[in-house]
């Protein structure tokens, strides 16, 4: 389950990172999941933020083009920096088939500009961030420029000071990633959007390390198509 490899990658980076790494990322972690998404997302029953946005291909994308093919998994991506996205990613790349048997596409959504990867590369970032990349996906991948959907949806934070500094330690340029020095980040929630644009299913972390199930997401699709 994704879940517990995140837990298993949360037990190894204690393993293996300096005291002080390990420091900020707790710091940071306790200060980031104090923030109040919950009660301001948007949730079951609210129309989800229409949206125009390129992919990592530099194809347009909209909200309703989706729709107009079924129901939407939408889920927030902070950026190819963070390895527990990472980790969601892949899964639900694995596990793609299962969602579009499920009636829907998926898509990712995040304030990274495409071609991170090389970015990371370029300015050095640290090997336990490179090898925790995921290349390429098997579906959309929308740059939302200074997080401004993911604001509509209420799930925008300030990274914390405490994990700026960690990501300067492990020469990871927010910056040049996101094109912007707000450090605006999602919380990686996911939604299921129904065909009418209403949200049918979320789920709101208010924990970047705990992130939504295949299992969970399929589930919620399979009731909303009896609906």
């Amino acid at each position: 389950m994704l879940n517990q490899k995140i837990r298993d990658t949360i037990q190894n980076f204690r393993k293996v990172l300096p005291a002080e790494l390990s420091a900020l990322i707790e710091q940071g972690a306790g200060e980031i999941s104090a923030l109040d998404f919950i009660e301001r997302a948007k949730k079951p029953g609210d129309s989800a933020p229409a949206f125009e946005l390129t992919n990592q291909h530099g194809e347009s994308r909209n909200l309703e083009g989706y729709l107009a093919k079924g129901p939407l998994v939408l889920t927030f991506y902070r950026g190819i920096w963070c390895p527990y996205c990472n980790l969601q990613l892949k899964e639900y790349a694995d596990h793609i088939e299962e969602i579009k048997s499920a009636g829907a596409s998926l898509v990712a959504m995040s304030p990274e500009k495409p071609g991170a990867l090389e970015i990371l590369a370029r300015s050095g970032a640290a090997k336990e961030v490179l090898e925790m990349a995921v290349p390429a996906v098997p579906f959309d991948v929308l740059h939302d420029p200074g997080s401004r959907i993911a604001e509509a949806f209420g799930l925008v934070f300030e990274l914390p000071e405490s994990h700026r500094r960690l990501l300067g330690m492990l020469n990871v340029d927010v910056t040049a990633l996101n094109g912007d020095a707000t450090f605006a980040f999602p919380d990686p929630a996911t939604y299921v959007i129904s065909r009418s644009g209403e949200i049918a299913w979320s789920f709101v972390p208010n924990n970047y390390r705990r992130r939504a199930e295949v299992a969970q997401i399929v589930a919620a699709l399979r009731e909303t198509q009896a609906d």
